[in-house]
C-alpha cells in the first residue's frame, strides 16, 4: 500500500484577543453627579451663610428660607424613598399573593341591595350627626375661648391700670418729697448765705451737688484769689516804692547836713551844689 504522505502543517499563529472598549458605567455617572450637586449645595450653603450680616430683611428671610431647604434634602430623600416603598408593597404583593381580587364579584339580590342601601343611609346620616355634633362642639370650643379670652385681658387690664396708677402715685409722692427737699435745701442754703457762714453754706452746695453753683463757687474763688494776690503784689509795690523813697530823702537829708557843715567849716568845695542836686 502506498505510504500516506503527511500534510503539509501550517503555523498557526495565535493573535491576541482585542479587548471591547468598557464604556461608561451608568452608576458612575450617577454618583459623580451626585457628588456634583453635593459640592454645589455646600458651596452654595457657605454663601447664604454669608448674608447673616447684611440689613435687607427680605434677601435675609429668602436666604434663611433656601439654606433650610438644603438642609433637608436628605430627610426629603428619606420621606420620598419610604413612599415609593409604601407603593411598591401596596401594588405588587397584594395583586400577586391575594386571590380574592381575582374572583367574580357576587351579584345582589333587591333584597340584599335594599338592606345594603338601608345600612348606607344609617351609615350617612350618623355620619351627619356626629358631623354636625362636631360642628356643635366646635362653636362651643370657639365661644368658650373667646370669653376666657376676654375675662383674661379683661383681669391683664384690670391689673395693669392698678400697677399703673400705684406707680403714678409713687412718683408724685417721690416727686412731692423731692420737692420738698429742695425747696428746704434752698432755704437753708439761704439762710447759711445771709448769716455769712460760708462753711456752712459749701457743705450744703456739696450735699446738692449743683454743678453750675459749684463752677460759679470756684470761679469766685479763683477770682477772689487773683485779686488778693494782685492787691498783695500792690501793696509790696507801694512799700518797695515808699522805702526807696525813703532812703532817697534820707540821703538827700545827710548830703544836705554835710552840706551845711561844710559851708559852716568854709570847706565846701566848687561843684558841691551840683552834687546836691543829683
Amino acid at each position: 500500500p502506498p505510504i500516506p504522505i503527511p500534510k503539509q502543517t501550517r503555523l498557526t499563529v495565535q493573535k491576541p484577543p482585542i479587548g471591547r472598549c468598557a464604556g461608561i458605567d451608568p452608576q458612575d455617572i450617577l454618583k459623580e453627579r451626585e457628588y456634583r450637586i453635593s459640592q454645589r449645595m455646600a458651596l452654595r450653603l457657605k454663601e447664604l451663610e454669608t448674608y447673616g450680616d447684611i440689613e435687607n430683611d427680605s434677601l435675609k428671610v429668602r436666604a434663611n428660607i433656601e439654606a433650610k431647604a438644603i438642609r433637608l434634602i436628605e430627610f426629603q430623600k428619606k420621606v420620598r424613598k419610604e413612599v415609593l416603598s409604601c407603593m411598591q408593597r401596596d401594588t405588587t404583593l397584594e395583586t400577586a399573593f391575594n386571590s380574592k381580587l381575582y374572583k367574580r364579584a357576587k351579584k345582589q339580590s333587591l333584597r340584599e341591595a335594599r338592606v345594603t342601601e338601608k345600612l348606607e343611609k344609617q351609615q350617612k346620616l350618623e355620619q351627619e350627626r356626629k358631623k354636625k355634633q362636631r360642628h356643635q362642639e366646635f362653636l362651643n370650643a370657639v365661644l368658650q375661648h373667646a370669653k376666657d379670652f376676654r375675662d383674661h385681658h379683661r383681669q391683664t387690664q384690670h391689673k395693669t391700670l392698678k400697677v399703673a396708677k400705684a406707680v403714678r402715685i409713687y412718683h408724685e409722692n417721690a416727686e412731692r418729697e423731692e420737692k420738698k427737699e429742695r425747696e428746704r435745701i434752698e432755704k437753708e442754703r439761704l439762710k447759711r448765705l445771709m448769716s455769712e457762714d460760708e462753711e456752712g453754706y459749701r457743705k450744703l452746695i456739696d450735699e446738692k451737688k449743683d454743678k453750675r453753683l459749684l463752677q460759679l463757687l470756684a470761679q469766685t474763688d479763683e477770682f477772689i484769689k487773683d485779686m488778693t494776690n494782685m492787691v498783695r503784689k500792690h501793696q509790696e509795690d507801694l512799700r518797695d516804692a515808699r522805702m526807696k523813697k525813703k532812703k532817697k530823702l534820707e540821703r538827700r537829708k545827710r548830703l544836705l547836713q554835710k552840706r551845711r557843715e561844710m559851708a559852716e567849716k568854709g570847706e565846701l568845695p566848687e561843684g558841691a551844689d551840683s552834687v546836691v542836686e543829683e
